[in-house]
C-alpha cells in the first residue's frame, strides 16, 4: 500500500447517539464515505458526551446561528440577487430578501430534523437537534458557495 501523509487536522467530526450499547450515527452515509476513503489507515478517535436529547440548546449555539450564520447567509443571498415579492392590494414589488425571510428559508430547509425528517422550529429543539440544525445550515452555506471552513472555525465547542 502506498504511504501518504494524512493531516490530523483533516479528521471530521460526526455526531451520533448511543443506542443499546452501540453507536448510531446521525449521518451514517458520511461516516461510511470517510471509512471507505481511509481503508487500511490507523486513526485516533476522541469521544465526548454532548448530552441528552432533551438538554436545552446553549446560548453559544443560538449566538452562532443568530449572530454569525444567519447574517452571513442573508448577505450571501442578497449578493446572489435573491428577492421576495411584497404585495398590497393591486401593487406588488420585488425587494431584496430581508433577514426574516432568509431565516424562514433556512428553517424550512435545514430544520427537518424531527422523526422521518419532520419539520421543526429552532424555538422547539434542544441541544442535540440544535447541533444537527447547525450542521445542516453549514451544508446549506456550502451550497451557496460560501467558505464553510471559515464559518466552522468560529463554531463554538
Amino acid at each position: 500500500m502506498e504511504q501518504r501523509k494524512i493531516r490530523a487536522a483533516g479528521m471530521p467530526q460526526y455526531s451520533g447517539q448511543i443506542v443499546k450499547k452501540e453507536m448510531a450515527w446521525a449521518r451514517p452515509d458520511l461516516v461510511e464515505r470517510w471509512l471507505t476513503k481511509y481503508e487500511g489507515y490507523w486513526y485516533r478517535a476522541k469521544f465526548e458526551i454532548l448530552g441528552l436529547s432533551d438538554d436545552p440548546k446553549t446560548a453559544a449555539q443560538l449566538g452562532y446561528y443568530w449572530g454569525l450564520l444567519l447574517p452571513e447567509i442573508h448577505a450571501q443571498m442578497q449578493s446572489d440577487g435573491h428577492t421576495i415579492t411584497v404585495k398590497f392590494g393591486d401593487f406588488s414589488r420585488e425587494i431584496p430578501i430581508p433577514e426574516y425571510a432568509a431565516h424562514e428559508i433556512i428553517t424550512g430547509l435545514c430544520c427537518r430534523i424531527g422523526p422521518d425528517g419532520a419539520a421543526m422550529r429552532l424555538s422547539g429543539i434542544g441541544l442535540i437537534k440544535a447541533i444537527q440544525f447547525i450542521d445542516n445550515v453549514l451544508n446549506f452555506a456550502g451550497e451557496l458557495g460560501m467558505d464553510t471552513e471559515a464559518l466552522k472555525a468560529k463554531r463554538p465547542n
